[in-house]
């Protein structure tokens, strides 16, 4: 019986079972679910078995006339973890005769690493699932078959650090006249030594309303990494735009201020969050109200009196206080700019670093590696902005190298694939009828007379 005809079987008889089983009420629908999931995930080994070796039977009748391979081995096993579970099936070791290699033509031909265990599409599946859960959970969802996380990392290190351009670029946009830039940092925990700072930086073109209270920035584009990211930030707006007007939106920090000098008609801004962070942190318990008065007014002299008068009332924050003042004065004009046009450069960096890096990389007690940490970022990173992190992995991993697919006559091998199709199993309920005869035992006696 070949596999189609145990397929039709099976299907036959788990549908009937189940279906009395639901309607008589031995079975609820939760364990019909269950069930046929885990019918389907045995289906689905028994058929990627089948075509495994009837691929090998294909691949030995097209080598077979060309007298290139002697066979060692008929029927050597491998086993393989995929998403349906763990498959084995069985294929031919071979001898190159005039170079003595031995090899396994369809391990090569189907581009199967000689020691990996897990399939390509199942290790993509396990990338897929880091970006936003341990090791180890993205293991156990990935596939049925317990896969240790050292096996997911090894996955992420194979793809190694994804470039931030890995995403799609959207169409060209000369028309936009103006873009915004917001940056900020999350403080990563090491493995070994102090914590290392993973910078954000996103483009967008505007804010759109959605809902009363919240906005959505219009054509984003992320950047993450430890080092500058302003070079990727210019050649990406080369490619999408012309020359556009650029303001720039941080808390002031070097690195974030050291962007005028990459990109052309760029200006830096001070965002409001990190503004009232200082105001708070020199008024102590007392309102902002006048030190926000005097950035209105733009008196830097007034500004530093209401600072003094709350080091004299309070001299034991005299070093908070200090932090908070000059803090505010070296970035005066970014907050003027700020405070002139609150409403278009309200920043949202700190939820967007909350929600692109922390939550995968610092929000609870967790140490990295320099090199896992920037590969969880960049993952995280080409799915915020619109790629297919499973469809980028499977495709670093089946990468093909020509150097290690055998030289086989790909139309021979076309004819023998079609030789070993299964033949059609059709069953048409409208023309189909009972024996005479097996009706019942009162009726269907004279069967037993014959």
């Amino acid at each position: 019986m070949n596999i189609i005809q145990q397929i039709l079987s099976l299907s036959t008889d788990f549908f009937n079972t189940n279906m009395e089983s639901l309607v008589t009420g031995q079975a609820s629908l939760t364990d019909v679910t269950l069930a046929v999931q885990e019918f389907v995930q045995n289906l689905g080994r028994e058929v990627l078995s089948a075509m495994l070796e009837q691929a090998d039977e294909a691949i030995y009748e097209t080598v077979k006339p060309q007298r290139t391979y002697q066979i060692k081995e008929t029927a050597r096993s491998r086993t393989l973890v995929t998403t349906f579970g763990e498959i084995t099936f069985h294929r031919r070791y071979y001898r190159q005769k005039d170079t003595g290699r031995y090899t396994y033509l369809l391990d090569e031909w189907c581009q199967l690493p000689a020691y990996s265990r897990i399939e390509a599409s199942c290790q993509a599946r396990m990338a897929e699932h880091a970006k936003d859960m341990s090791y180890a959970k993205a293991a156990q969802v990935a596939t049925p078959v317990p896969v240790s996380k050292q096996s997911v990392r090894n996955v992420l290190c194979r793809l190694g650090t994804i470039p931030n351009t890995a995403a799609p670029l959207p169409e060209r946009r000369p028309k936009v006249s103006e873009l915004f830039i917001e940056a900020d940092e999350d403080h990563v925990a090491m493995q070994q030594g102090n914590s290392r700072q993973l910078r954000l930086a996103y483009v967008y073109e505007g804010k759109v309303a959605e809902g009363k209270k919240r906005r959505t920035l219009t054509a984003k584009r992320v950047f993450t990494g430890y080092g500058m990211p302003w070079k990727e930030i210019k050649e990406y707006i080369q490619t999408v735009y012309d020359s556009p007007e650029i303001t720039i939106l941080g808390d002031g920090a070097a690195w974030i201020q050291s962007a005028t000098s990459y990109l052309e008609k760029s200006r830096c801004v001070t965002d409001g969050f990190h503004v009232v962070k200082y105001l708070r942190q020199i008024a102590g318990t007392e309102t902002i109200q006048p030190l926000y008065d005097a950035l209105l007014a733009n008196d830097r002299e007034q500004f530093c009196r209401e600072a003094e008068q709350k080091i004299r009332h309070r001299p034991y924050r005299r070093k908070a206080i200090r932090r908070g003042q000059q803090y505010i004065l070296n970035h005066w004009e970014g907050i003027r700019d700020w405070l002139q046009n609150r409403e278009t450069f309200a920043s949202s960096t700190e939820g967007h670093v909350s929600h692109i890096l922390s939550a995968r990389l610092s929000s609870r007690g967790m140490g990295w590696s320099k090199d896992g940490a920037e590969r969880i970022a960049r993952l995280r990173t080409l799915a915020e902005n619109g790629g297919d992190v499973w469809r980028y992995a499977l495709d670093c991993l089946t990468k093909k190298h020509s150097d290690t697919v055998p030289d086989l006559n790909s139309q021979e091998l076309t004819r023998q694939c079609r030789r070993q199709r299964l033949p059609y199993c059709v069953y048409d309920a409208e023309h189909s009828c009972r024996m005479p005869g097996s009706e019942g035992a009162l009726h269907g006696r004279w069967m037993k007379d014959i």
